[in-house]
This record gives structure tokens, C-alpha cells and sequence, in this order.
């Protein structure tokens, strides 16, 4: 059964700024457990194929952009994934706030694999934390960019 986490963070860069760093995928591995991403095309039907590691494992997976909107809203949706579960669909939106920008990030995972469906209402209990530290590793990236 699938379910949806969802958290939001402030960094403190204008949303033109926040959005120029997360829609360059070289900057990816900075702030996202992905290995060997590589983005065919741009805009709207844009395919991200890349590696998600998880401790010492490594699952590939293929998502494409379904929404572009700069600079406030980013979509994708999950074509395929080897690992225990598949974000179906997910979003990045932005918000200008006094200066600074907030920072949400949506996904909605379903187990992909027997193992997933197990480990699944721990992912659901986790919630927003289920994401660890991308949305800290992401504000002080950004953050670290001089203005």
C-alpha cells in the first residue's frame, strides 16, 4: 500500500537561487543518496536514470519530470526501481519567504518487492523523517553558494 511523506525546510537564499541549484544535477550528489545520475533531456518528460545508495546497497531507478514550473514547482513520477520501494510520484515546491525560501519536498512511495512491503509501516511511521538528512544537506549546500 503506498503513502506519502512530506517536510519542508527554510534556506536562506532568494527562490531563484534555491531553484538554480536543484535544477542543475550536478550538483545531485551533494544533497541526494543518488550515484551515476545522468538526466536525458529537460523540462517536462526529462528522464533521470541514477543509483540511489542505501548503506552498501545500490538500486537503480528511472523517474521522469512530469511538472516543470520555475521557479516554484518541480514533479516527477516513477517509471521504474530495483529497490524496495518505488517513489510513484514525487514534488519539489518553492515558496518565497521574507528572503529566504521554503523548501518542500513531497514523495510517495509503494513497496516494490516483498521485503518492501515488510519494512513498510516503518517507512509510514517514519514520516517526514523519512527523508534523513537530505533537507539539511541540501539547505547548507545551498547555503554554502556565494550569493
Amino acid at each position: 500500500m503506498a503513502f506519502t511523506a512530506r517536510t519542508s525546510i527554510i534556506i536562506d537564499r532568494t527562490i531563484e537561487e534555491v531553484w538554480a541549484y536543484i535544477d542543475d544535477p550536478s550538483h545531485d550528489a551533494y544533497w541526494r543518496p543518488v550515484k551515476n545520475l545522468k538526466r536525458i533531456g529537460s523540462g517536462v518528460g526529462a528522464r533521470y536514470e541514477g543509483v540511489v545508495g542505501v548503506g552498501p546497497k545500490n538500486y537503480p531507478y528511472v523517474s521522469e519530470i512530469t511538472q516543470y514550473e520555475p521557479p516554484k514547482r518541480l514533479m516527477w513520477k516513477g517509471i521504474s526501481s530495483s529497490g524496495w520501494t518505488i517513489g510513484t510520484e514525487g514534488s519539489y515546491t518553492l515558496e518565497a519567504v521574507d528572503g529566504s525560501t521554503r523548501w518542500t519536498i513531497e514523495l510517495t512511495l509503494e513497496p516494490n518487492t516483498f521485503l518492501g512491503r515488510l519494512v513498510e509501516p516503518l517507512g509510514r511511521a517514519m514520516g517526514p523523517r523519512a527523508f534523513g538528512s537530505v533537507p539539511r544537506k541540501l539547505k547548507e549546500a545551498v547555503e554554502r553558494q556565494p550569493k
